[in-house]
């Protein structure tokens, strides 16, 4: 057989080959990197949230109108998140919700613990006279919120590395450095409401990112390390990601509940604005079960006639006149 250069013209043509193939996949190593989805994807939470405005938030975090309701975030008992060297979720979640809006988030965690030792020092009457800090002021939660981490995996393969053992020369040296790695997540968000202790909503999220990359090195993309913290590593990104996607779900789930469901009930925080009559039916010819004081705290049940409410107070329900009642 006729050879050019001690090589043969198939030799040729199949080192052509095979090196197209080599830089076709270092080119789809560029591409695949970057590639991110909700559901399948990566996305950063990051900025802040307050006063100003919502800075720096996702643009596929789903967002709301006005607040669902007010919502006190659960740490999860289970804490498998660490098996992946990853921190507690609540702080990305309490951006991630102040930034959409969806939720009015209150403290029940150490900030909630320092909360009590301020009041507990007015009481005792160490605080600055007009320090305001008076019994009845703090927002009651509707829902407890828990985030979970289901699963959290960080395959690296060498599925482009065994290529190099097929291809001829430079070729094979090329595709035999080529790594790719999956990283996935899946995450659950539970919203129980507060006063009924029913499960009003659960949502699953998922995320997940390809990368390839050259050599032994760091991996390509904008996401580089492995376990550790939400805000520099693969992982921890991924699970974030995750997360936004299991709010939006919840978000809307929450958000579809009618306003004037007993789920959306504003039941804390009423009193009587005056003497009022607690009667046995919605109108005044129904028998007056008791006469409670000015003040008297009350909690409506969600059920109502008109401008009559069915209230608890002090254990006993019966019907009270709106007008007189005040927060």
């Amino acid at each position: 057989m006729y050879q050019y250069g001690g090589r043969s013209p198939m030799h040729i043509r199949s080192f052509r080959i095979a090196t197209g193939i080599a830089l076709s996949a270092l080119l789809l190593a560029g591409c695949v990197s970057n590639e991110t989805k909700l559901g399948g994807g990566s996305s950063m939470v990051t900025g802040s949230a307050g006063a100003a405005g919502s800075q720096g938030d996702s643009g596929q975090l789903f967002r709301c109108a006005r607040p669902i309701g007010t919502a006190a975030l659960l740490e999860p008992e289970d804490r498998y998140y660490l098996s992946y060297g990853l921190s507690s979720p609540v702080p990305v979640l309490r951006l991630l919700m102040a930034q959409s809006n969806c939720f009015r988030v209150v403290d029940r965690g150490r900030a909630s613990s320092a909360l009590l030792r301020e009041r507990q020092m007015a009481r005792g009457g160490e605080l600055q006279k007009d320090s305001h800090m008076g019994s009845g002021q703090m927002v009651a939660a509707d829902y407890i919120i828990t985030p979970t981490v289901l699963r959290a995996n960080r395959d690296a393969g060498g599925v482009m590395g065994g290529l190099g053992g097929l291809l001829p020369g430079v070729a094979g040296v090329v595709a035999g450095g080529l790594r790719t790695k999956e990283l996935q997540s899946e995450v659950l968000l539970t919203a129980t409401n507060v006063r009924t202790g029913v499960q009003e909503a659960v949502a699953q999220g998922s995320a997940s990112k390809s990368d390839i990359s050259w050599g032994g090195g760091g991996w390509a993309g904008p996401v580089v390390g492995l376990g550790g913290n939400y805000e520099s590593t693969d992982i921890g990104k991924i699970t974030v990601a995750a997360f936004l996607d299991a709010h939006n779900k919840l978000a809307k789930q929450l958000g579809a509940i009618p306003a004037n469901s007993a789920a959306t009930a504003d039941n804390a925080g009423w009193y009587t604005s005056r003497r009022l009559n607690l009667r046995g039916g919605p109108n005044t010819r129904a028998p007056i079960i008791k006469t409670l004081p000015k003040g008297a705290s009350v909690m409506p049940t969600g059920a109502k006639s008109g401008p009559w409410w069915e209230v608890d107070a002090a254990g006993q329900q019966g019907w009270v006149h709106s007008d007189y009642l005040t927060r």
